[in-house]
């Protein structure tokens, strides 16, 4: 965060309570505003408790949004998978198809070539036929006429016979196979048939199951639509209510008081379960920046001359271009919201809020303060997210635990970016100040957990 130097640089964190609680902000007011001191603070009290419950409404419209894009989304992945279901067993069907095609193109040609050879039998035993009519049309007078035998005439008549009988056979053999073949083929065309009709009727299937998610993808476009609505009107309404939080616990002018120690203790148990160190080291640290946020912001201000303004007092590269996205994430206006001026030897100054965060080192931590604290951003003007920051910037230094050796050193890194070194004094006061700062908000503690009240 800080790396705060002896000649240079003033940093710090702490910041004010902001009621946002996980992804809801919390309706619960700030302690500012249980006696407000002035008719601006409680105006402005009045406006976070309006302002606050209207981003709980919000927030509320967006999570039921959010289910119903997801169940829309569901549907329409369900039917994205029927239709890709169906375009499988449309595949199944168009090659059941070609298959049983080509099996019917191979019967229709058996059934041609047992045609033809059928046409080739019945061509032989015409002829044969033929001659053995003539045979026998000539009888005795072509026997006892010819110089042939008898015994050679009816041997021919015999082998006649005998391969006319044996032509019958094939052809009747050849008729068999024909119309087995033919019964083949017709038993293929109507499983080609019936496959035609069912790849018909799964892609009439695929129509309507098509028409069904282009219908669902409609209403999930409406209700995306509608749930990036409703999430721009959340980011403004976080805005409004930042804007108002920062009106009530920017510490300038006087408007406002250091933070309860009551609060600022709860806090700082919240960043204990979270980083380790001890709340009476991380209080320690804030009384040493700013005395728990009461004196802090005193540039910047509306109506403080342009010598005091940010353009004037922050580094020009390494703090002006954060300090400008910090200020716009949270909807602030950056020619008023307060800053720390620099210090009277020198250096820049810019630190914001009561632990005194330069921008650029406030946002290197505001991602793992905003997942610790589980809320959307971290604001470094809200006690809650910029005394959590402090713990992660000590854990960060070695400042978890109880070990004090490690806590000074951790509070002297803090402070100038080095351990403490004991030959020379002007680099470790500051953790000597902030161990017995925490000694006496260990007593503090202690008296509160004992008694239920505060001692401060």
């Amino acid at each position: 965060m800080h790396m705060r130097r002896n000649t240079f640089f003033i940093f710090a964190l702490a910041v004010i309570f902001f009621s946002v609680h996980h992804a809801y902000a919390q309706t619960t007011q700030p302690a500012v505003c249980v006696n407000p001191s002035t008719p601006d603070i409680a105006q402005a009290c009045q406006e976070y408790s309006v302002e606050s419950a209207k981003l709980v409404e919000l927030q509320k419209q967006l999570s039921e949004q959010k289910l119903k894009s997801g169940s829309l989304q569901k549907n329409v992945n369900s039917l994205i998978s029927q239709i890709t279901q169906t375009q499988g067993k449309i595949k199944e069907k168009i090659s059941t198809i070609g298959t049983l095609s080509a099996q019917i193109t191979q019967k229709a040609k058996a059934i041609n070539d047992l045609s033809s050879e059928l046409d080739r039998e019945h061509e032989s035993l015409r002829q044969l036929i033929k001659n053995t009519n003539e045979v026998d049309q000539m009888g005795a007078t072509y026997v006892l006429l010819s110089a042939n035998s008898v015994s050679k005439f009816y041997k021919d008549l015999d082998d006649f016979l005998s391969i006319k009988q044996s032509l019958y056979a094939s052809l009747g053999k050849i008729k068999q196979i024909k119309s087995l073949t033919e019964d083949q083929k017709a038993q293929l065309q109507d499983k080609q048939f019936q496959a035609l009709d069912a790849k018909a009727a799964l892609e009439s299937q695929k129509k309507k199951i098509q028409l069904s998610q282009m219908e669902a993808a409609k209403l999930l476009d409406t209700s995306k639509s509608e749930e990036k609505r409703v999430q721009l009107s959340v980011a403004d309404q976080q805005k409004k209510v930042a804007a108002i939080q920062s009106r009530l616990f920017s510490f300038a002018g006087g408007n406002t008081k250091a933070i309860p120690f009551g609060d600022a203790y709860q806090y700082a148990l919240v960043a204990q379960t979270k980083t380790g160190v001890e709340p009476a080291f991380t209080l320690a640290i804030l009384k040493q920046e700013s005395n728990l946020g009461a004196n802090v912001g005193t540039c910047n201000r509306a109506g403080d001359p342009v010598s005091k303004g940010y353009k004037n007092i922050m580094h020009p590269t390494r703090d002006q271009p954060a300090f400008l996205r910090i200020t716009s994430a949270l909807g602030l206006n950056p020619d008023t919201t307060p800053v720390s001026c620099p210090i009277s030897g020198g250096g820049w100054g810019g630190a914001m809020g009561p632990s005194q965060f330069i921008p650029s080192t406030w946002e290197l931590v505001a991602g793992r303060v905003a997942a610790n604290l589980g809320i959307p951003s971290a604001n470094p003007w809200v006690a809650r997210d910029a005394i959590m920051a402090t713990a992660v910037y000590l854990a960060d230094r070695g400042g978890a635990g109880t070990n004090e050796t490690n806590q000074r050193n951790a509070a002297c890194k803090y402070y100038s970016g080095r351990s403490c070194d004991s030959k020379k004094p002007a680099n470790s006061f500051y953790g000597n100040s902030v161990m017995a700062l925490k000694y006496g908000f260990q007593a503090d503690i202690d008296y509160l957990e004992q008694y239920g009240v505060s001692r401060r």
